[in-house]
């Protein structure tokens, strides 16, 4: 089934991605999502997942937004994250 047709079966974007879906939900080839985020996804089994909110804050990043339900005194997980990947 592709993706296309697996997304048409569900409500809302999925909260983990294959690279095929997660392409379509950042609105880019899968050839270009790999290039650009292919190093964020996780590995499970046989599989790489992109979670959905963490491509949420690479566009809010990229278009310098704030994250509306973030406190300024909350801690960021997706920026512990980056920092735990890479080690700083």
């Amino acid at each position: 089934m592709s993706a296309v047709a697996r997304l048409s079966e569900m409500p809302d974007w999925p909260a983990r991605m294959t690279a095929s879906v997660a392409a379509l939900y950042m609105g880019v080839s899968q050839t270009t999502f790999l290039t650009r985020f292919g190093s964020c996804g996780v590995k499970e089994g046989g599989n790489t997942l992109w979670s959905r909110a963490q491509l949420d804050r690479i566009v809010a990043e990229q278009f310098d937004l704030a994250p509306a339900s973030m406190s300024v005194l909350d801690e960021d997980p997706y920026e512990a994250w980056k920092r735990q990947r890479t080690g700083r």
